[in-house]
């Protein structure tokens, strides 16, 4: 099983002692098909299953549900789906077609697998949830497979299948514990190989050539392939690394190659000088005779330098899109994952940021091979960015003021909390990069799905609806009643503070689902729209309209010195109007007004477009002001938290004073002061806040955060 495929030699030799050969293989076929009792590859021109790519677990699996059917035992065949999931991405195929059917299914099948041995793994190396855990492609690339993989690569290869097949709990146990201690052995030799390979490499400079060959007597047969892999991660060269083993004559090779530098067909232009050699057109083997080692590196070297590219060896990362920061939130990171599972040909999207700033730039502990960053991005923050393999752009990181970066994004979870990452791919200055274009749009209210879902982490888990959104200085908090239960995602929770301040959403707050974790309690909310209902009544005067929207929007409190200022200028005055002002001070309120207004006179209205034909406009922070003045109409309001002049419009400064009265607390001291009947802040129900507002008038002192300079 998954090899064979060019025996010819050894399956002549047991036709001679009557032995049946039934060979299940995947690798390229360079020559006869071997004359075997059977003889199964996706790869042969006859067959009629048209999937080439099929792994040597999947080729086998293919076998047995041939033989399943006609023994009528397909149901039956199910469980070994996640073993060929194992051994499906180990074996680093294409995760298109059949394979990623295969994958998909037997990674669901994991935590409730039938094998004991693979259920005692599991158990030892993901302790803490196992049996509840989503797997992914990753955790099997990168944490179970290696630990199979080991026993071959130093030791025995039967130890690993043991596992598979033992029945008893106590003795998998005893495998599963040898096979970490192999792992860990593979790792330390893997990392002194790789070592010695990149001092090799610097030294004689093999970096210049089209090919890498690196060949020593102390290296490990088992771990070449491995290092081969690395040497061409950070060199980005075709790669062979070769064990010399001098009492045989001969070394053995592990080779690894780039996009579009099929190796094997490297290897059939040296096939004369080759003991024997097999393998794919991205990783094969062979061995050759040690005084043959010069001639063939120098043949494939000038074999490439003549058919190949040379733009073939600049790696080329696929951006797939240059992401709005505000994108990367729970929801998004869901919705990636049914793109799984990542592999060859379905490779985990690389998206990119241009111009972020960065802080906390360091080494990962013990090691400056990786780096660790955290990332800023218009005003988003994305803590400890890891980049792998980094470390030599240590200095470019740090000698640049802003970096462009690409990246894939992943959604872990440490103590039963979500978090996403960005795992870097490239860095560059921003100054160098003058190419590479920041064409995403600015959050503008269209370009965000609802209903939006997100997970908050409560204390306790009674948490019921109705549920609501209180927006503060700190972010927004879930609150029941009155009482915060907890802050959501401070990504998310930018997101819809200006969604709710530019464009005047209002949001509902529901309970998906809730789970009772070990560490956290994990409360699943779906977050929507609030439909706008319009106004209740229907009064024929201006006056009229605006005592009736005055209420729908702020009830019985009364619009503050800014708002009739502005109002008064638009609706009365008839004039263009510039507003300078703080958005605490209630802009929102006056883009409300005039979006009734406008919406109960059937007017259309227009917000930050001027493109756009319609009634009335409005344009708020707008950065390209000059071209509001070519709009033939007095139906227009500019609103700025910066002192900016444009012509022919009615300039009004926000200007108030605070009563002396008022004492400003921080939100940390709302806590303590809760108590008090003269304390004012934004969790306040309506009546509450008149209250506190007559005490103003009556002169008590009054203590309260800043959103009370929206009553003056």
């Amino acid at each position: 099983m998954d090899c064979g495929i060019n025996s010819i030699e050894e399956i002549n030799f047991a036709n001679e002692l009557n032995l049946d050969f039934i060979i299940t293989d995947h690798h390229e076929i360079t020559g006869d098909i071997p004359k075997a009792l059977a003889v199964i590859n996706p790869k042969r021109d006859e067959n009629i299953y048209s999937f080439k790519y099929l792994a040597g677990v999947g080729t086998a699996f293919m076998l047995v549900y041939a033989l399943y059917t006609q023994m009528n035992k397909l149901n039956d065949l199910e469980k070994y789906l996640d073993v060929v999931a194992i051994g499906t991405v180990a074996d680093i195929v294409p995760l298109v077609s059949d394979n990623r059917k295969f994958v998909k299914r037997g990674l669901k099948l994991l935590n409730t697998t039938k094998w004991i041995g693979i259920k005692q793994l599991l158990r030892k190396i993901f302790p803490d949830n196992w049996d509840t855990k989503e797997y992914f492609a990753y955790d099997v690339g990168y944490i179970i497979a290696p630990i199979f993989n080991a026993a071959g690569r130093l030791e025995d290869a039967k130890q690993a299948v043991s596992l598979f097949v033992e029945e008893d709990g106590f003795k998998c146990l005893s495998i599963i514990d040898k096979l970490l201690e192999n792992n860990i052995e593979r790792k330390n030799i893997q990392k002194k190989i790789l070592e010695m390979s990149i001092v090799e490499i610097e030294k004689k400079q093999l970096y210049n050539k089209n090919l890498i060959l690196v060949a020593n007597k102390s290296f490990h047969h088992g771990v070449i392939g491995i290092v081969a892999s690395k040497i061409l991660d950070k060199y980005y060269k075709p790669t062979i690394i070769m064990e010399i083993k001098e009492n045989e004559g001969v070394a053995t090779a592990s080779c690894r190659s780039i996009d579009g530098v099929n190796i094997v067909e490297c290897l059939n232009f040296v096939s004369d000088i080759l003991v024997k050699y097999g393998g794919h057109s991205g990783a094969a083997g062979f061995t050759i005779k040690i005084e043959n080692i010069e001639e063939f590196y120098q043949r494939v070297d000038k074999y490439i330098e003549e058919n190949f590219n040379k733009d073939l060896f600049i790696k080329k990362l696929k951006i797939e899109k240059v992401l709005a920061p505000y994108k990367v939130n729970y929801e998004f990171l869901k919705e990636l994952e049914i793109l799984e599972p990542y592999g060859a040909k379905n490779h985990t999207p690389i998206f990119a940021f241009r111009n972020c700033e960065y802080e906390n730039l360091r080494f990962t502990r013990n090691s400056t091979e990786h780096l660790i960053l955290d990332i800023k991005k218009d005003g988003y923050y994305f803590k400890n960015c890891i980049f792998f393999g980094g470390g030599d752009y240590y200095d470019i990181i740090s000698s640049s003021k802003s970096i462009d970066i690409a990246f894939k994004l992943k959604l872990e979870t440490f103590k039963d909390r979500y978090m996403y990452k960005l795992q870097l791919e490239d860095v560059k200055n921003s100054n160098d990069n003058i190419d590479f274009q920041d064409d995403y749009l600015e959050l503008n209210g269209r370009d965000i799905s609802f209903p939006i879902e997100t997970v908050v982490y409560p204390k306790r888990p009674d948490i019921e609806e109705p549920l609501n959104l209180i927006f503060n200085d700190y972010g927004v908090a879930i609150i029941k009643d009155r009482t915060i239960i907890e802050n959501i995602d401070s990504n998310l929770a930018k997101i819809l503070t200006i969604l709710k301040n530019k464009f005047n959403y209002e949001f509902s707050v529901k309970i998906k689902k809730k789970y009772l974790k070990s560490e956290n309690i994990n409360l699943h909310l779906e977050i929507d729209i609030i439909k706008y209902n319009g106004l209740k009544s229907f009064p024929l005067k201006d006056a009229l309209i605006f005592k009736e929207i005055k209420k729908l929007l702020i009830g019985n409190f009364e619009y503050n010195s800014i708002q009739k200022k502005v109002l008064a200028s638009i609706f009365k005055d008839k004039k263009k109007t510039l507003a300078i002002i703080d958005r605490k001070r209630g802009a929102t309120t006056i883009i409300d007004t005039i979006k009734c207004y406008c919406k109960y006179r059937n007017l259309k209205l227009s917000i930050n477009n001027e493109k756009e034909k319609a009634d009335f406009y409005i344009f708020e922070n707008f950065t390209e002001i000059e071209k509001v003045n070519f709009l033939l109409t007095n139906n227009i309001l500019i609103i700025s938290n910066k002192n900016v002049e444009v012509n022919n419009f009615n300039k009004i400064i926000d200007d108030y004073s605070i009563p002396k009265n008022i004492e400003y607390i921080d939100y940390s001291d709302i806590s303590i002061l809760k108590r008090n009947n003269n304390l004012y802040h934004p969790f306040l129900t309506n009546e509450e806040k008149l209250n506190i507002l007559d005490l103003i008038k009556r002169n008590k002192v009054i203590f309260s955060t800043r959103e009370i300079i929206v009553h003056f």
